[in-house]
């Protein structure tokens, strides 16, 4: 793991040298404890500020840490815009469900591109061409495989993942509008402070993590947890009455063979899972805080465990991969597990000297100036938690540099699914008298009843989820559903929409249907005592949209209100 042993040994200090140094002068080359340090230097109060504010370091180190931390940053981004680059054409490219350059005409003429700045607005051609948005997204994941793979980063580079993501995000309307979008940004920005300013070494002596930013870690992964919970007891009765779990596996957005599985347990054992859940988010986050090493320690582990818990049960995204990142920093190097993960033991002599030591004193006093802003912008999302109208995945700041979180605040208690068929026969009365409409079959969406889940996360199938929303709600809320219909009625095996569709899920590969229409179903889970091999069970067709036609005139309505290019057969990228 290219970790080097550094074993301590005292150093001369010549009289003219002004150097400033942390140095461990213990033979056993164990790491130097705030209880080493003699009395009268630990107990001033000038001793206390310096290390706190100015030289910002702990008598624990955290370099293990910070390489966990770099890589699960890279994972979220790698997996972040892989999804980015082949769905983000389909969905706000310049053909897209929402195209992006629509809602950026209408955002600078009425707000001005600072509302919600996004590189985008200086790129070219974003309403003929997906080339930057391509290009914008295929760099971000390749900046995430290097911080995958090397464990190597600094505040450069998270400054551009961080200008790049927040740029998506400002554009992506609908299909960027989930809280782990914002909570990407808050912990991507909190972790600029945290790894070097520009150099990439692993272990670099001379940039130990802020131990004020590793403090606003630990009150981020607070203020997710602690909003989780609270949005759920003030929310839907089934968490106060312990039955949510009932529901919670067969009605989440994309479920996986596993939620099958787990969907089967008695009421008893899902009580039980509610009551964990409870202590997990209301209780634990308040022991992530404190002197207490040993406490932290458990308390991360805790959170940990619950994301992977999650992560097996369901695919919701890159959301428990990110909530790992601010968890991990209750962990100094000193954390038991670590010496299975890393092989060789860290030991640090952190100096400072000459330009090193100015430029220490220069990013201390940027440090500090930061830290203080996020303490003020802190106020507010800290007074909403306490607030009985609590809200749920919100920013108070432009830049969403200190957000709100929460999730499940309710449960659905039924599924319903919007099933999309198509079909081309010579008129409406010839398609329902053959019944011949066939349906579209979209990636991870349940459809046929024989079709197993699929695990997905943390690849993030963003039309998947936005087809469960749809099925809440009711057509005239969900515009772009006609957009999608049209690109349906416009497609062959070669157009772009297949991307969205799961593997031979067009069922009209040679040319477009003459005819779609919109279905609603009840969908339920099988149960495995049954003798029904099939995964879901569906029933109650009711109609959702009307039947459609590319030379429809409401079609054409809709298009014309929401300033849409009308699509052409066959549709070309």
């Amino acid at each position: 793991m290219e970790l080097i042993r550094r074993k301590s040994q005292i150093d001369k200090i010549n009289e003219n040298n002004t150097t400033a140094s942390i140095k461990s002068s213990n033979p056993t080359g164990k790491r130097k404890d705030s209880d080493d340090i003699m009395p009268t230097e630990k107990n001033t109060i000038l001793f206390r500020l310096q290390k706190i504010f100015l030289d910002q370091n702990s008598s624990n180190t955290y370099f293990y840490t910070r390489i966990l931390f770099i890589r699960l940053l890279g994972l979220v981004y790698t997996f972040s815009f892989l999804a980015a680059y082949h769905q983000a054409p389909v969905l706000i490219g310049h053909q897209g469900l929402y195209p992006a350059y629509i809602h950026m005409k209408r955002m600078k003429e009425r707000y001005g591109i600072w509302q919600s700045p996004s590189i985008f607005y200086f790129l070219p051609s974003m309403d003929t061409s997906d080339i930057s948005l391509r290009t914008i997204c295929g760099s971000g994941t390749l900046l995430g495989l290097f911080l995958l793979f090397t464990g190597r980063c600094n505040s450069i580079i998270l400054f551009i993942l961080w200008c790049f993501h927040t740029s998506l995000h400002n554009i992506g309307q609908l299909f960027y509008g989930y809280g782990w979008e914002t909570q990407i940004l808050e912990t991507t920005f909190l972790g600029m402070f945290l790894v070097p300013l520009y150099s990439l070494s692993k272990i670099n002596r001379h940039s130990p993590p802020s131990i004020l930013f590793i403090f606003l870690m630990r009150f981020l992964i607070a203020r997710i947890m602690l909003g989780a919970g609270l949005i759920k007891i003030r929310g839907d009765q089934c968490w106060r009455d312990l039955t949510c779990m009932d529901y919670h596996y067969e009605t989440q957005p994309i479920p996986n063979p596993i939620s099958y599985y787990l969907h089967q347990n008695p009421a008893s054992f899902h009580k039980f899972e509610v009551l964990v859940n409870h202590f997990i988010e209301l209780i634990v986050p308040f022991f992530c805080f404190g002197p207490w090493r040993t406490f932290r320690h458990i308390a991360g582990t805790l959170q940990v465990f619950f994301q992977i818990l999650l992560i097996i049960s369901g695919n919701l995204s890159v959301l428990n991969w990110i909530t790992i990142g601010p968890a991990l920093w209750c962990f100094d190097d000193s954390y038991p597990l670590y010496k299975y993960i890393f092989k060789r033991e860290i030991f640090m002599n952190i100096n400072f000297n000459g330009i090193r030591q100015r430029l220490k004193y220069l990013r201390s006093i940027i440090k500090i100036i930061v830290f203080s802003l996020i303490i003020y912008l802190s106020i507010d999302p800290v007074l909403n938690l306490f607030s009985r109208y609590q809200r749920m995945n919100s920013s108070f700041d432009r830049l969403n540099l200190v957000n709100t979180y929460g999730a499940f605040g309710s449960v659905g208690k039924i599924r319903d699914e919007v099933i999309i068929s198509g079909c081309n026969r010579s008129s409406i009365e010839q398609c329902n008298h053959d019944n011949a409409w066939l349906e579209y079959e979209f990636s991870c969406k349940p459809g046929k009843t024989d079709r197993a889940p699929c695990f997905s996360a943390p690849y993030h199938r963003r039309l998947t989820w936005q087809l469960w929303f749809a099925a809440m709600q009711n057509l005239q809320y969900n515009p772009w559903l006609v957009h999608l219909m049209t690109h349906l009625l416009a497609s062959d095996q070669y157009s772009p929409v297949n991307v969205v569709l799961s593997v031979g899920g067009n069922p009209f590969p040679d040319a477009p249907p003459r005819f779609i229409k919109v279905d609603l179903y009840r969908y339920k889970f099988t149960r495995l005592n049954s003798g029904d091999k099939n995964w879901w069970a569906r029933s109650n067709p009711q109609p959702y949209s009307p039947i459609f036609t590319l030379g429809n005139p409401q079609l054409k309505s809709i298009f014309r209100q929401m300033e849409w290019k009308m699509s052409k057969v066959p549709m070309r990228s």
